[in-house]
C-alpha cells in the first residue's frame, strides 16, 4: 500500500523494453539534454541494448582501497561485491522483488535507505540502459543552465534540494553526464560499443576506478537473491497483512450460481498499551512510523505531539488518552478521510452512484460482511488464496474505496471480488511472485461477466498491483487484460502505463483539510521530495492525479470498524479510478477507457502549490463533476438511467 521515497528511482531501474511510448509531442528541454548525453556515449539504441553490465575495479581513498565487482541486470537487479584487505566479501544488492539487502560477517539484513540511495547513484552512473530510461521518466524535470566551477553545465532538478531522486548535472560542451546526486563522473573512455566513465567520486567520499566493463554477459538471476530473510515490500504493507506460508486453494461458486464461498475471520490487531508515542521523521522514508492501530494510548501524555499524531495510522480500536492536543481530532479526521473527495458526493446526490455497473476487484482475503460493501457484494471467490487466511487490511480498503457506502466513489455499483495470492510463501524462503493466478482471476471474472444480464455487466476490474516482463505469469496476465479489453472491460492496475499507455498518480492531503477542495491537495507523500526537487513535475494534460493520502476505509478487524491511513500508495488510487469509471459508465454506457481518460484530462483542474518561496503547478487533478457534465448533462432535477 505504501511506497518508499526511493520508488521513483526504482521505477527507472525497472525499465522495460515493452513499455509503450507516450503520444508524440515536441520533446522537452530535459528530454533533449538526456538524449544528447546518450548520443555522446554511443547512441540511445546501443544504451538500451546493454541490458546487463559487469564492472570491476577498485574503490577507496588515499589510505586504503578494495577490489569490487558490480553486476547490473534489467529490470533493476543489482549486486555490488566488495572485498576488503582480508578478502572477506561484503555484498549490497537489490533483488527481483525490489528489496535492498546487505550481507556481511554479521549476516543478512535490510539495506539502510541512505546506502540504497548511494547504490542507486552508482548504478545510474554506470548502467547505460538505466540512463536511456531517464528520457521518458524525467521529461518534465526542471532544466537550468549555469556555470559550475570552470565550465557551463545543465542541471536537471534543483541543485539546492537533497531529495530522494538524485539531481543530474551535464557538461554543456560535451553533453556528458558529470554528476548524479553526490557522485561525480569523469574520465569517459570507450567500453565496447559505448563510452563509460572510468572514475567516479561516489557519494562524495569514495573514489571508484574502473578496470573493466563488459556488457550483456550471462548473469544468473539467483546471484541477486537473498535467502532465509523476510521483509522488503511485504513489510511495507504493515501489520495486518500476512502472507502466510500455508497451502493455497481455489474455491469457486457452485456452477450456475454466484456465491460468497467463504467468510474469512476478522484480522486480530489488538496490540496492547504503548509505553511511548512513536515519533514521525519526515526524512526517514520509513512506512508506518506512527502506527497506532489497535493500540492503547490512555496512559500517555500526547499534549505536545500534534505533528506526530497528524501522521498517524489509527483505527476504531485505538484507545486515546482523555486529553488530546488542540487541532487533532481523530473522529473528525476519520470522517474526512471517508469522503472520496473532489465533489464525488455531489454526483451521488444527482443520482450518479454506479448503479447497474459491475466492478471486479482482485486482491487479498476480504472481510465479506463489512457494512461498507456487504450489500453490494455479489460474488466472493478465492483463486490460489491461503485456505484459512484471516481478512487482510488491503482487501477491505480497496473494496470500500471503490464501492463503499460512505467511503466509495461508486456506492451503488455491484462488487464481484476474487481473493488471490500471486505467488507462494515457503517456510524459510522468500515470497516467490507468480502472476499466473492473477491471470486466472481476470479470466474468471470475464467468464462470470458472460452470465450477467445486459444491464448489470462488469465494466471495470481493479487490481492494485503491477507486473513486469521478467516475472512469472506476465504473458498470461497481459493476455487476460487483452481479452478484457476486447470484451469492453477496463482493467485498471498499477501497470496501466504498459497495458493502456495511461499515466496516473496519487495526491497528498493534510488530514484535516477538506477533501472536496482542489486546493487541499498537494504532491503525494512518497513523491513530494522529487516534486519539490524538480525532477517529478507533471505537465497539465499528461497524467491524471487522484486522492491517495489521508484515506479512511473499512478495517479488516470487524464489520463496523474503520481505519485511517495517513500515507497512501497507488493501491488506493486504482479503486478510486475504477469507481470513477463506473460512474462514467452509468452516465454514458458507450464510454470507452480511451475516451474516459481523454475527457478526464481535458476537464481536470490544475492548481498552484507552494513550499516556502517555491510555487509550481500540480499536474491535472480529476474533476468528477466537470467530467460527468461533459458525458451527461447533470440537471439537478433529473437523474440518469442505469
Amino acid at each position: 500500500m505504501k511506497a518508499s521515497p526511493l520508488l521513483t528511482v526504482l521505477a527507472i531501474l525497472n525499465w522495460s523494453a515493452t513499455a509503450v511510448s507516450p503520444a508524440a509531442e515536441p520533446p522537452s528541454e530535459a528530454t533533449c539534454v538526456i538524449a544528447r548525453h546518450l548520443e555522446a556515449i554511443g547512441g540511445r539504441a546501443a544504451a538500451e541494448a546493454a541490458t546487463s553490465v559487469t564492472v570491476s575495479g577498485t574503490l577507496g581513498d588515499a589510505h586504503q582501497s578494495s577490489e569490487f565487482t558490480l553486476q547490473i541486470k534489467a529490470p533493476g537487479r543489482i549486486l555490488l561485491t566488495i572485498r576488503d584487505a582480508t578478502g572477506q566479501p561484503v555484498r549490497q544488492a537489490r533483488d527481483a522483488h525490489a528489496r535492498f539487502w546487505q550481507q556481511d560477517s554479521q549476516g543478512i539484513r535490510e539495506l539502510e535507505a541512505q546506502q540504497a540511495s548511494e547504490l542507486v547513484e552508482l548504478v545510474l552512473a554506470l548502467f547505460p540502459a538505466g540512463q536511456a530510461a531517464l528520457v521518458e521518466r524525467l521529461a518534465d524535470a526542471l532544466c537550468e543552465r549555469t556555470n559550475e566551477t570552470d565550465r557551463p553545465v545543465v542541471i536537471l532538478g534543483r541543485r539546492s534540494v537533497r531529495g530522494s531522486f538524485p539531481t543530474l548535472i551535464f557538461d554543456e560542451a560535451s553533453g556528458l553526464l558529470i554528476q548524479i546526486g553526490q557522485s561525480t563522473l569523469s574520465d569517459y573512455r570507450p567500453a565496447g560499443p559505448l563510452r563509460s566513465p572510468h572514475r567516479v567520486r561516489w557519494a562524495s567520499r569514495t573514489e571508484v576506478r574502473l578496470n573493466q566493463i563488459s556488457f550483456n554477459e550471462t548473469i544468473a538471476d539467483v546471484a541477486f537473491e537473498r535467502r532465509g530473510v523476510s521483509g522488503g515490500w511485504l513489510s511495507q504493507l504493515g501489520p495486518g497483512l500476512v502472507m502466510s506460508p500455508q497451502k493455497c486453494h481455489t474455491k469457486l461458486s457452485t456452477p450456475g450460481t454466484l456465491d460468497i464461498v467463504r467468510q474469512p475471520p476478522p484480522a486480530r490487531l489488538s496490540r496492547g498499551r504503548l509505553r511511548e508515542l512513536p515519533k514521525y521523521d519526515p526524512t526517514s522514508g520509513a512506512n508506518w512510523q506512527v502506527d497506532l492501530r489497535g493500540t492503547d494510548l490512555t496512559r500517555l501524555d500526547v499534549s505536545s505531539r500534534t505533528n506526530d499524531l497528524m501522521h498517524a495510522d489509527f483505527d476504531s480500536n485505538t484507545r486515546w488518552p482523555a486529553s488530546l492536543p488542540s487541532g487533532f481530532d481523530p473522529g473528525r479526521i476519520l470522517q474526512l478521510g471517508q469522503d472520496p473527495g473532489l465533489g464525488i458526493r455531489r454526483l451521488h446526490g444527482r443520482g450518479i452512484t454506479g448503479k447497474g455497473i459491475g466492478i471486479g476487484i482482485i486482491d487479498q482475503s476480504l472481510l465479506v460482511d463489512h457494512e461498507e460493501y456487504a450489500g453490494q457484494l455479489r460474488l466472493y471467490e478465492e483463486i490460489h488464496n491461503p485456505a484459512n487466511s484471516l481478512a487482510q487490511m488491503h482487501g477491505p480498503a480497496v473494496a470500500s474505496i471503490a464501492v463503499g457506502k460512505t467511503c466509495g466513489v461508486a456506492p451503488d455499483a455491484d462488487l464481484y471480488y476474487i481473493a488471490e495470492q500471486h505467488g507462494v510463501v515457503v517456510p524459510g524462503k522468500e515470497f516467490e511472485l507468480d502472476f499466473t493466478p492473477l491471470a486466472q482471476s481476470i479470466h474468471r471474472l470475464l467468464d462470470v461477466n458472460q452470465t450477467l444480464p445486459p444491464d448489470r455487466k462488469l465494466r471495470v476490474i481493479s487490481i492494485s498491483v503491477g507486473w513486469t516482463p521478467d516475472q512469472k505469469g506476465y504473458a498470461e496476465t497481459m493476455a487476460a487484460v487483452q481479452r478484457a479489453s476486447a470484451a469492453g472491460v477496463f482493467v485498471i492496475s498499477t501497470s496501466l502505463r504498459h497495458t493502456h499507455n495511461l499515466l496516473f498518480d496519487g495526491l497528498g492531503r493534510v488530514a484535516h483539510a477538506d477533501p472536496n477542495l482542489a486546493s487541499s491537495y498537494q504532491p503525494g507523500s512518497w513523491w513530494a521530495a522529487q516534486f519539490w526537487g524538480g525532477q517529478m513535475r507533471f505537465k497539465p494534460g499528461r497524467r491524471l492525479c487522484v486522492p491517495m493520502d489521508s484515506r479512511s476505509t473499512a478495517s479488516p478487524t470487524g464489520p463496523h470498524d474503520y481505519v485511517h491511513y495517513a500515507v497512501g500508495g497507488w493501491s488506493w488510487c486504482v479503486p478510486w479510478i475504477a469507481g470513477l469509471y463506473a460512474l462514467a459508465c452509468q452516465a454514458e454506457p458507450s464510454i470507452t477507457p480511451e475516451r474516459f481518460w481523454s475527457e478526464a484530462l481535458r476537464t481536470g483542474t490544475t492548481i498552484a502549490v507552494y513550499q516556502d518561496t517555491d510555487q509550481a503547478d500540480l499536474g491535472t487533478l480529476a474533476n468528477p463533476m466537470a467530467l460527468l457534465e461533459q458525458l451527461y448533462p447533470l440537471n439537478p432535477q433529473t437523474t440518469p438511467s442505469p
